[in-house]
């Protein structure tokens, strides 16, 4: 007989063996390490707790209620450690264990907002598809003239079709792996997106003051 806990992450409670919550800790605790003096430290935590949390409620069922060790296990080889990628970046080779790192892996349908011009659609498709979001903006608007379907179908879409919200969710829409190394490029990238659009708007803003 083992003894369970009970464990709060990111506001999800998960009964836990106890050999199991002492390995997930030590390798959160690895993961707060790694990352507390790094910029955007708490969004890459954040994220891959939540990502913790999702890979955790699909291995729960109705005759399944406990997070094992087997369980803890496998989520630590879906996302690696961070000294498995500090090692590729120095050798450029994989690491054992990480043959995840260099596959693509399976892709979900998804809305796009980061890129959209009106809902989102054409982009997730090109996402999905690898292909230039314009050819699918091309489709649509022959569409309309020629069929004049065009606008049904994209409304369809926009209500059948999940934006990606979530840097997992983004992830899954490219169909990179969701592991800590991408989800921290992830991060890092709209953190320089969003330092270079403030950038662009002061600019923007300095010029008309100069005008007038």
């Amino acid at each position: 007989m083992k003894k369970t806990l009970s464990i709060n992450i990111r506001g999800i409670v998960f009964n836990i063996d106890e050999d199991a919550y002492q390995k997930l800790n030590s390798y959160l605790s690895e993961i707060y390490r790694h990352y507390k003096n790094q910029p955007g430290c708490d969004e890459i935590v954040s994220d891959i707790e939540n990502r913790v949390v999702e890979l955790f409620q699909e291995r729960l069922s109705d005759n399944k209620q406990v997070i094992t060790i087997s369980d803890v296990e496998e989520v630590i080889r879906i996302l690696g450690r961070p000294s498995d990628f500090d090692r590729e970046l120095e050798d450029d080779t994989p690491p054992p264990g990480s043959g995840n790192k260099r596959t693509k892996g399976p892709k979900r349908l998804y809305r796009d907002p980061e890129s959209r011009v009106i809902g989102g659609v054409c982009s997730g498709l090109g996402a999905y598809f690898s292909i230039d979001p314009v050819w699918f903006r091309l489709v649509f608007v022959l569409a309309v003239i020629f069929a004049g379907t065009g606008i049904l179908l994209y409304l369809i879409l926009w209500v059948v079709l999940p934006p990606a919200r979530t840097v997992s969710e983004r992830l899954e829409m490219r169909g990179d792996p969701i592991d800590i190394d991408n989800i921290e490029k992830s991060v890092r990238k709209e953190m320089h997106d969003v330092k270079e659009k403030f950038g662009d708007f002061a600019e923007q803003a300095k010029q008309t003051f100069k005008k007038k």
